[in-house]
């Protein structure tokens, strides 16, 4: 028996060495070809959407590849192209010998032209995307065999990589601020003519205003506030809006289950309280209404996990499916950041609390920002501010790490002035970091039995802006 496991063992290994040691895809005819292409006169035009689709990894013969970086700074600068202003291009930085000197670079030059360059950009990219595919495997092979990890976070990983393969996520490198100001001035175009929104409205007409027209995608925004305060039930109020008139959206829940994430909404949409939803102590006019909140709910393009104990990786491996299979996400809610969990084995898990949490705050602004979507992650405040009379919060009282707020894109604070659950008790957004926007304070309206927040109109207060470095019990 020992010996047949033995072999088993042996056939496998050698299955999984043979895969690995395959030739690796590529085309270096197509590569010298397309450089060839591109470096002859009057190929000017013909260099922009190559350059847009490829990158000097995706060049696998290394004297190639450096040719490429050099025709691509001669032509970000606008200078011609020929064999002598290559070669002082990579005489310049030290890279003229990787080509075979001034020789190997002519030979290269010499490459057979072709009419359509795209063609073999297209070539030169699939074949770039294979290699990537064939190392994902060995990476995925390699830590599996180590067992150093978990086989659900192998995959989570592995899940996220490929979805970032398949959408094309390739590193950037330097990026002429023409071409940037191109894309930034398509938007405000976009915006001017009424084709897209500025930003992912809440509802909230004043926060709206402050955000310059709502979330932003890329943003990584913090709510935080006291335990039982009702950020969750803000959260899920937000949440619901924008899946209702924006985009498919998506709600991560470690704290509530996501059957009482449904019975907040469906108290809120029906105006039940949530104590008689659960008791089924309700009259027939609140059934009728909880019955068509069902309906309402039912059709929300809106996603729920309520797995207690997640990492950032999963999510981001979670919200990249969710982006392939729906095409846009509206925006992405976290509940709540302490809660998180760092990846086993990972340097973070084997930090104090206050780093681990900062490496979780910097992971959620780089999904933030990779993928293109707004999050909106709910936070702890310290005791501290419990101990101070009911004044507002601040950013130091963001609980366990400084690095919430360097991170975070925009901080909101949740705050309760007076006793919970009192007709004495007032409710207020205060916004003390806001990157692109002004800050201010917001007066609330709280209808907790029903789970909804309202602003208050008042009119003769004007909407207090905070700008510069006003504190803000001076508003």
């Amino acid at each position: 028996m020992s010996k047949n496991n033995s072999n088993t063992n042996s056939n496998t290994n050698d299955n999984t060495t043979s895969v690995l040691e395959f030739k690796l895809p590529e085309d270096t005819h197509a590569e010298r070809s397309l450089i060839a292409t591109l470096c002859a006169p009057g190929s000017e035009t013909l260099w922009g959407p190559c350059a847009a689709l490829l990158a000097p990894e995706d060049f696998v013969h290394p004297a190639y590849r450096e040719v490429w970086i050099a025709l691509c700074a001669l032509r970000e600068v606008e200078q011609e192209v020929n064999s002598l202003t290559l070669k002082d291009r990579l005489d310049a930085v030290g890279r003229l010998n990787r080509v075979g000197a001034y020789p190997g670079l002519v030979e290269i030059l010499a490459g057979e032209d072709v009419e359509r360059p795209i063609v073999l950009a297209q070539i030169v990219k699939e074949k770039s995307r294979l290699r990537k595919l064939v190392h994902l495997g060995a990476q995925v092979v390699r830590t599996a065999s180590l067992a150093d990890d978990t086989s659900a976070n192998l995959m989570s990983s592995a899940s996220a990589l490929l979805v970032d393969l398949s959408r094309g996520a390739v590193t950037k490198g330097l990026v002429p601020i023409g071409e940037a100001g191109e894309r930034a001035w398509e938007r405000v175009e976009a915006i001017r003519s009424g084709k897209a929104a500025p930003g992912i409205p809440t509802g909230f007409s004043r926060l709206d205003a402050m955000m310059g027209g709502g979330f932003k995608p890329g943003q990584s925004i913090l709510l935080a506030a006291r335990p039982g305060i009702g950020k969750s039930t803000l959260l899920a109020q937000w949440m619901t809006r924008i899946a209702a008139r924006i985009a498919t959206s998506a709600m991560f829940c470690l704290e509530m289950s996501d059957e009482e994430i449904w019975t907040r909404m469906a108290g809120s949409f029906a105006k039940v309280s949530g104590g008689a939803i659960s008791t089924g102590k309700f009259g027939v006019k609140d059934y009728s209404r909880l019955m068509d909140a069902r309906e309402e709910i039912k059709a929300l393009p809106l996603r729920i996990c309520d797995q207690a104990s997640i990492t950032v990786p999963e999510i981001r491996s979670m919200v990249s499916n969710a982006l392939v299979g729906h095409g846009k996400l509206g925006m992405v809610g976290i509940d709540y950041l302490q809660l998180l969990s760092s990846p086993r084995n990972s340097q973070a898990a084997k930090q104090n609390e206050s780093v681990r949490v900062g490496e979780i705050s910097r992971q959620i602004k780089l999904m933030a920002k990779d993928l293109a979507i707004p999050v909106i992650t709910l936070s702890q405040l310290n005791r501290e501010i419990e101990h101070r009379n009911g004044s507002r919060p601040q950013l130091s009282d963001l609980r366990d790490s400084g690095s919430l707020e360097q991170d975070a894109d925009v901080v909101i604070f949740l705050h309760q002035k007076g006793e919970a659950g009192s007709p004495d008790a007032q409710y207020e957004l205060v916004i003390p970091k806001n990157r692109n926007g002004a800050k201010g304070v917001i007066p609330l309206s709280a209808d907790l039995e029903h789970f909804t927040f309202s602003e208050v109109t008042r009119e003769t207060e004007p909407f207090p802006f905070i700008q510069g470095d006003m504190e803000m019990d001076d508003v």
